[in-house]
């Protein structure tokens, strides 16, 4: 049974709470304008394929509309003119859909083939159709807001994942019409490439090859996921059901890459930097105006946590982060070890012992050997010496980031 996948939900739960741009883009009339002028130009620059000239085109999609229970669904097919990029696309305005081919598409795939474009295309309508027509809704916020130049670039990287993630759907899609994954990927390795052959289980295997190389790679084009992650996608999918959804996220989004955060991801980051602030400013003597100043610029509301406690969880989570995320873990601590020279040594000092109850002694110690210009023997001289002025510092045990332990008894 096809179902939305967890990130489709996501985004539509992110906009649903905004109540103002939800009901905007939900209002008919922001679909309806369109029709008439989409089908006007469609007549200009396609062919339609008719229903009784092309009866075979049509007996495709009424079994995918079968399949996929869009029987009322009116549906013309069309294919562009003036273009040789090979493809396939579908809008869906007013209850109608219009799917356009481009290229040799009707020369280049076999009967099953063109079943699975036609079917994959249909899926997308299957999915606006799902939840009252809520992750249409959704899907027309994100990339309105993604394609506005002076949007957060985590909207562009949240509607990249939600084109991706829709089409891994409509590979199901296009499978639960077909039966078979075969023609699922040899459609669209043949679109992509233009070859007249190609063989399915060869492109799984190189998918394999490829994971197997690389556990960090994961989808990075914009419209489409890369063609192995969505062979291997649907490969997966029909050998494990919905066991195989972790798998596939992880092909999806990889770890958390600083120069790739979507909306969520760059609310968690908030959340962690925000008490790796909290934990790194916990000593007293730390929290100068200077130092307090500076915290306010990553956060307006920033406060100290006197409670907080540096957990076992964080460590691991950090230690398993991408390498970006550490990296901007330290230049934190670097900016806090440098930005109260009262404070003389201390900073330093107390910012090398945490980044090493972090595991981040390295990461730091590369970003301080850097940004000061420093040799590998200044670097150790500089750092014992910062070391040592904070050791001479007397804590109070509410200062301490780690839990009191209770003595064995």
């Amino acid at each position: 049974m096809l179902q939305a996948l967890p990130y489709h939900l996501k985004v539509r739960d992110h906009f649903a709470q905004q109540a103002t741009t939800w009901n905007f883009f939900a209002a008919v009339k922001t679909k309806e304008e369109q029709l008439a002028q989409y089908k006007t130009e469609l007549l200009k620059n396609t062919y339609k394929f008719d229903e009784q000239a092309d009866a075979g085109i049509y007996e495709k999609v009424n079994k995918a509309k079968e399949k996929l229970g869009l029987q009322q669904l009116p549906v013309t097919v069309y294919q562009a003119q003036y273009t040789d990029e090979i493809n396939a696309s579908i809008v869906f305005l007013n209850n109608e859909a219009h799917i356009v081919f481009s290229g040799r598409i009707t020369q280049l795939l076999d009967e099953d083939e063109l079943l699975a474009i036609l079917a994959h295309e249909l899926t997308h309508i299957k999915l606006y159709g799902m939840l009252q027509g809520e992750l249409e809704t959704a899907e027309r916020i994100i990339m309105a807001i993604a394609g506005n130049y002076n949007s957060d670039a985590a909207y562009y990287e949240t509607a990249r994942l939600y084109r991706l993630y829709t089409e891994i759907f409509c590979d199901r899609g296009a499978y639960t019409v077909v039966g078979d994954t075969k023609p699922v990927i040899t459609s669209l390795v043949k679109i992509a490439t233009g070859l007249d052959k190609v063989s399915a289980e060869s492109y799984v295997k190189q998918a394999e090859e490829i994971f197997s190389n690389d556990n960090g790679v994961k989808a990075a084009t914009v419209s489409h996921p890369e063609n192995f992650i969505r062979a291997r996608a649907i490969q997966l999918w029909h050998e494990k059901q919905e066991a195989a959804e972790p798998e596939i996220i992880s092909m999806i989004e990889g770890m958390t890459d600083l120069d790739q955060l979507d909306v969520f991801k760059q609310k968690d980051l908030l959340v962690l930097t925000r008490k790796f602030m909290q934990l790194l400013l916990k000593p007293t003597w730390f929290r100068s105006a200077l130092v307090t100043g500076l915290a306010k610029q990553y956060f307006d509301d920033f406060s100290y946590d006197d409670s907080i406690t540096l957990e076992e969880d964080l460590v691991e989570m950090i230690s398993a982060s991408h390498a970006s995320i550490k990296d901007y873990l330290g230049y934190i601590m670097l900016d806090f070890a440098l930005v109260d020279g009262e404070l003389e040594q201390m900073p330093f000092g107390w910012a090398f012992q945490f980044a090493e109850n972090l595991q981040l002694n390295e990461v730091f110690d590369a970003i301080v050997k850097k940004e000061l210009q420093l040799t590998d023997k200044k670097l150790q001289t500089h750092k014992q010496k910062t070391m040592a002025a904070w050791y001479k510092i007397k804590e109070g045990e509410k200062e301490q980031v780690y839990e009191e332990k209770a003595p064995v008894q």
